[in-house]
Parts: structure tokens; C-alpha cells; sequence
């Protein structure tokens, strides 16, 4: 799916409004617009499987980093990619244009016509600052 830096900052303004870590928002930007599998620990996650988030998190992630992913996670993702195993892979498997309709009907993204008028208006965008 290609989206222009408008959509890409509107959904990372996501992440910054819960300040979830920067490489906690990175792998689940890529889940949720290119279907990329998001490593094991957030797969679990993802599949609210906490024994197994836990257990394949790596020594330096914080419980506090995990508690910003999961209430942005409750307040912002799409019902339709998180869950269990069954969702996590069923969302891998959308193509790209299946996963921007849902995206877009959430808000996480513009739709494209709104990308254009953005990019024909020349309106600025500012990239969010994740920590």
C-alpha cells in the first residue's frame, strides 16, 4: 500500500498520543499497512497472549512501554487485526488494498482522494515525535 507522508504521520500521531516507543510503533506501522509479521514477542501481543509476550520480549522492553502499546492498541487499532493467532494472520493475508479500506474506515489513514488534495494544497505535515 503506498501511502503518502500525511497518512504515515497521521497514524504515528497514534502512537505518540499513548507515547508508545518509537521500536514498539515501527513494527506494528508495518503490520498494520504492509501485512509484515511483527516479530514473535508482538505477535503474542497481538494474539493477547501475554505468557508469550512476555516470555519472547526482549530483556529491555518495560512493562510500561507494553501497558502505552496495549491501551493504544484498545483505543486505536482496527478489531479486525488483533485478537488472537486466527486475526493476526488472517490480517497478514489481506491484500493492500483490503487493509487501507479498513484502515481508512478506522482513520488511521486518509483516504487517497484526501491524500491528494493534502499534496495539491501543499499543506504541511509534521512527523510525531516517538521516544
Amino acid at each position: 500500500m503506498n501511502l503518502t507522508y500525511h497518512s504515515r504521520n497521521k497514524l504515528m500521531q497514534t502512537f505518540a498520543h499513548w507515547s508508545v516507543p518509537k521500536d514498539f510503533a515501527e513494527p506494528f506501522y508495518n503490520y498494520l499497512v504492509f501485512g509484515y509479521t511483527p516479530g514473535s514477542c508482538f505477535t503474542s501481543v497481538l494474539a493477547n497472549d501475554f505468557v508469550s509476550a512476555i516470555s519472547r520480549s526482549h530483556p529491555s522492553n518495560t512493562i510500561n512501554a507494553f501497558k502505552a502499546l496495549v491501551g493504544w492498541m484498545r483505543d486505536t487499532m482496527p478489531v479486525e487485526a488483533y485478537g488472537s493467532y486466527e486475526k493476526v494472520a488472517k490480517w497478514t493475508e489481506l491484500n493492500p488494498e483490503q487493509r487501507r479500506i479498513i484502515l481508512e474506515q478506522t482513520g488511521l489513514v486518509f483516504t487517497s482522494k484526501e491524500e491528494i488534495v493534502k499534496i495539491l494544497k501543499d499543506e504541511p505535515s509534521v512527523e510525531p515525535h516517538l521516544y
